[in-house]
Parts: C-alpha cells; sequence; structure tokens
C-alpha cells in the first residue's frame, strides 16, 4: 500500500495519486486543440519532445469549471500509465 500521495483539489474534492506513479508537477504549459474528440482532452502538450495527451479530469468528472482566478494556480500533474518501451513497458 503507498504510503505517499500527490494530493491536488478539484472544486471541493481532494485528490491523492500514489507518488510513484506521478511523473513531475508543472505550471499549465500551452496546448494544441485537437478537433473533434471528447471535451475531458484538453489538447496536445510538448513536454521536453515528447509529445502527451492532456486530460482535464474536471470535466472527465462533469465538476463545475474554476472561475478565472483559480485557474492561473493551476498545476499539471503528469501521471505515468505505463513504462516507455526504452525502461521495459509494453
Amino acid at each position: 500500500m503507498p504510503s505517499q500521495y500527490c494530493t491536488f483539489w478539484l472544486g471541493d474534492l481532494l485528490f491523492g495519486i500514489p507518488v510513484e506513479h506521478v511523473q513531475e508537477v508543472i505550471m499549465p504549459q500551452s496546448m494544441t486543440p485537437i478537433p473533434l474528440v471528447s471535451e475531458s482532452i484538453r489538447g496536445l502538450m510538448n513536454l521536453r519532445g515528447q509529445i502527451i495527451a492532456v486530460i482535464d479530469l474536471r470535466r472527465c468528472l462533469a465538476l463545475q469549471d474554476d472561475s478565472p482566478m483559480v485557474r492561473l494556480k493551476s498545476v499539471n500533474v503528469i501521471v505515468r500509465t505505463q513504462a516507455p518501451e526504452s525502461e521495459g513497458g509494453a
């Protein structure tokens, strides 16, 4: 059982992800929108040469959007769902 969590708030809800699944926490970056995809996918982001999909957990859970002031304090939590092939992942 994990003993350390990366925690964050979405509205009034507190979430936690085991730290071994968190690659990093970064400030919001510019994103390229993707046409004709689910609203929960915000776009693509270039993370040091690696293109990753940005998923809006707030939209996935049908939570109300934050005010612009709250969005200024937002961060992106980069979660690794599986190891890259170079690290032995499938």
